[in-house]
């Protein structure tokens, strides 16, 4: 959460002027300098970075965003409910095969149990908050009942429908607590945050890089194994190949609904997350709207292509299995001998990825449980290796505040050999479909990847905000050391 840089510069309201000078000592006003340059520090004295909420702003784009993430957030509910119900009513109808009860249980147990994580989490950061920032506390401004309230929708699992609605409302705050301070010997009028919008702008900073970071935890709870366990699914019900079920067409229009969602709010989430973590940061600028879409295009194409493929490769059919089989342990074939069936064949190479890149993730040295003191947490620290590693099953982060060139070339150069020999396994071994519909499996995945790797190149080299020193970043050094 975004406890710690908060923590860091929590006098930040009174105090802010008296800590932009080494030692915290202030500018002496008082004294004749003889000229302005005099009350500038020398070039031994190295400036410090302001704190982050001074560069804060919440205008149209900060509301869009905010509606983004509102109507994303209502609509997963919506297809979730929608996705349980058809399976329930399939279900209910195909009374003599245990098979659909099977994946209506699965369906909604991941549609819960994620919602239950994210909203412990959400409730233990809004409490941590409190017990390290003191006045820097979304519950500490609030009244009794507007704490009750936050808790309440909290257990009815909506926790995060009031966060939006928090940043919203200290966004708003902090754009009205300003007022004009005269500086300079002409007695300028310079627009300036008051005290209280200063508390108002650490709040919304604060909440807003949570929210993200539980939007983000949401999209792969939830939306990932969810995505995957529907594209099985839909492999393994005839009427998508045949057409003669006409029963099962609700079910697969929700399905098929489902999955596009998901993948829109799994980018979006990746997306919106890189950009709070540029707001933390004073010398970092925000996303340019082109900036945005590139990279939502980039990350759908790559999710889309990577969810694919792992869902084909789990669906695969051995000679002469019922599609509608669904033995997730082992299947026995006509000989009786007993085979290991593809769902456990992809978890297994699944969890090699994931110790592949825990592994790879814990060489870069981070130090994202760091404290202040530059103390670190060995065991927190390798627990955060196995989450980002997790999320690598699905798609790069950036770990480290360093060029991550040759980090991305790797990390892609692998997935693109995992995924070409997943989906040419698929295609020799799903037999009992079409090779028509097989080739154009194959041909969708290679082409949204490829469509991934042209996104992100072209971010990087034109819509990057620091595009430039990319580029020429053999040539350009930072003023700052």
């Amino acid at each position: 959460s975004g406890v710690a840089w908060a923590s860091r510069s929590s006098n930040i309201s009174s105090e802010y002027w008296a800590t932009i000078l080494p030692g915290g000592a202030a500018l002496d006003l008082s004294m004749d300098h003889g000229s302005p340059e005099a009350l500038l520090p020398s070039n031994q004295m190295p400036l410090r970075e302001p704190p982050p909420h001074v560069k804060a702003t919440f205008g149209l784009m900060g509301v869009v965003g905010m509606v983004v993430n509102f109507v994303l957030f209502i609509m997963d509910i919506i297809s979730d409910a929608l996705l349980a119900f058809v399976l329930w009513k399939q279900a209910k109808e195909d009374e003599f095969s245990t098979e659909p009860i099977t994946w209506f249980i699965i369906t909604l147990c991941i549609i819960v149990l994620p919602m239950v994580v994210i909203n412990i989490f959400s409730l233990w950061w809004y409490w941590q908050n409190k017990q390290c920032l003191g006045d820097y506390c979304v519950f500490h401004k609030m009244s009794a009942l507007q704490t009750v309230v936050r808790v309440i929708f909290h257990i009815i699992l909506l926790g995060p429908l009031i966060r939006y609605v928090d940043i919203i409302r200290y966004g708003v705050k902090m754009k009205r607590e300003v007022k004009h301070v005269e500086m300079g010997h002409n007695h300028a009028a310079v627009l300036r945050r008051t005290p209280k919008g200063e508390v108002h702008a650490v709040l919304q900073m604060i909440i807003s890089r949570d929210t993200a970071m539980l939007d983000m935890m949401h999209s792969f709870l939830q939306d990932a194994p969810q995505l995957i366990f529907q594209i099985f699914l839909l492999y393994r019900s005839p009427g998508i190949i045949t057409g003669k079920e006409d029963a099962t067409v609700l079910t697969t229009t929700v399905q098929i609904w489902k999955i596009l969602l998901g993948v829109f709010a799994m980018s979006w989430s990746l997306v919106s997350y890189q950009d709070e973590l540029r707001r933390s940061v004073p010398d970092k600028q925000q996303l340019s709207c082109c900036a945005t879409t590139t990279c939502l295009l980039w990350r759908a194409s790559m999710l889309a292509s990577r969810i694919i493929t792992i869902g084909s490769f789990s669906a695969i059919l051995h000679p002469n299995q019922d599609p509608r089989s669904v033995y997730l342990l082992r299947w026995t074939d006509s000989q009786g001998n007993i085979v290991i069936a593809y769902p456990i064949v992809t978890v297994c190479v699944l969890a090699a990825h994931w110790l592949i890149m825990t592994a790879w993730i814990y060489a870069q040295k981070t130090t994202f449980c760091a404290q202040g003191d530059n103390s670190t947490h060995p065991v927190l620290e390798f627990l955060y290796n196995c989450v980002i590693g997790f999320v690598h099953v699905f798609c790069y982060i950036n770990v480290k505040d360093t060029p991550s060139r040759k980090r991305m070339v790797f990390f892609y150069a692998f997935c693109l050999i995992e995924n070409s020999a997943m989906i040419a396994i698929w295609y020799v071994q799903m037999v009992v479909y079409p090779e028509s519909i097989r080739v154009v499996i194959v041909f969708t995945v290679e082409v949204l990847w490829v469509i991934g790797v042209c996104s992100v190149i072209g971010y990087y080299a034109f819509l990057h905000p620091d595009h430039t020193s990319i580029i020429h970043q053999s040539n350009s050094a930072s003023w700052r050391q």
